[in-house]
């Protein structure tokens, strides 16, 4: 939107009002040579920029209400001040609001929570679409997810990135995980790196056990594999079965690389559960701890370990946690 100009007519008529202080819009209109209109439209030009201002006590003998001009400085401070209270009154504004979402969030989503607790069965492909976009909508603090199967056209891929940059753009936290068949071809890699460029954390896998996508960990979006139907996905809601999926979706990105590795092609080489085991002796557990998790016995998980150091070449778990690090498998 182009600035405002002063008209040739409004700068005449203030230069007049700047040198008689008991100016009227008809000794104007004789001094100037202009008619009533002209005078008027000029007057009221110079009232909105603030070069003329009324007059409290009262009004000319003719009934016309009295101004005068004042000083471009003032007029200009007096705009600016204007315009710094209306943005102080808007933010203020913004504030209330933000406060009253976050009140009724806090009140009404629990409760929305537990009446949903459950699935809901999505076949359609449109409405998956409006689910999707429900979820990004929805979100205020985490979204994580995992990706398989073929991968995407690049119109979908673009669709996409328009979604997760509006939600990256709110300060939402994204982690995602994809095929590495996703770094092998041009458009989906150059997906992937825009991504990351939004402000998404990224990981690169060779299996991802499913597809899902859940919000703030509160409702998820997996496949609904009872439904004989291709492509068909569930709402999942409930604590009880999100803290799962988070555990799940927290194994998987043990496991997987940066996607700085597969640009650059140095990429582990180490397996899923080895990158899961020293992940899980860097964090300090005990052989029985780690056994559990991995699903293993203590005395297999042992020369499993004793395998991991030999190929690292050291000859203790604080020195492989170093090497480890150095290589930058624990990132």
């Amino acid at each position: 939107m182009s600035a405002p100009t002063i008209g040739p007519q409004a700068l005449r008529l203030f230069e007049y009002a700047s040198a008689r202080s008991d100016w009227t819009v008809h000794t104007a209109c004789e001094q100037l040579d202009s008619s009533v209109d002209e005078i008027e439209q000029a007057r009221t030009e110079l009232l909105g920029l603030g070069l003329l201002i009324e007059v409290p006590e009262g009004a000319s003998a003719t009934g016309e209400r009295t101004v005068r001009a004042t000083a471009p400085e003032a007029a200009l401070l007096r705009l600016l001040t204007a315009e710094e209270q209306a943005v102080m009154e808007l933010t203020e504004q913004i504030r209330r609001t933000r406060e009253r979402v976050g009140a009724m969030r806090e009140a009404f989503l629990p409760l929305h929570t537990a009446r949903t607790s459950g699935l809901e069965v999505v076949t359609c492909p449109e409405k998956i679409a409006r689910v999707l976009g429900d979820a990004a909508d929805m979100a205020t603090s985490e979204i994580l997810s995992m990706h398989p199967g073929p991968v995407m056209p690049p119109d979908v891929l673009a669709q996409g990135l328009r979604r997760d940059r509006r939600v990256l753009d709110r300060g939402v936290s994204m982690r995602s995980i994809h095929l590495r068949p996703m770094t092998r071809i041009t458009h989906a890699m150059t997906h992937l790196q825009e991504l990351r460029a939004a402000g998404a954390d990224l990981r690169i896998a060779s299996i991802v056990p499913f597809r899902f996508i859940l919000v703030d960990r509160v409702q998820a979006l997996v496949p609904a594999l009872h439904v004989r139907s291709s492509g068909a996905m569930m709402v999942l809601r409930g604590e009880a079965v999100t803290a799962l999926l988070a555990k799940v979706f927290e194994m998987c990105w043990a496991s997987a690389a940066p996607l700085e590795a597969a640009e650059s092609g140095q990429e582990s080489g180490f397996t899923s559960q080895q990158l899961w085991m020293l992940r899980l002796m860097a964090t300090g557990r005990k052989d029985e701890a780690i056994a559990r998790e991995l699903g293993v016995s203590v005395r297999t998980l042992r020369r499993m370990m004793a395998d991991l150091m030999a190929r690292l070449g050291v000859d203790s778990r604080f020195q492989a946690g170093i090497t480890a690090a150095k290589l930058g498998l624990l990132d």
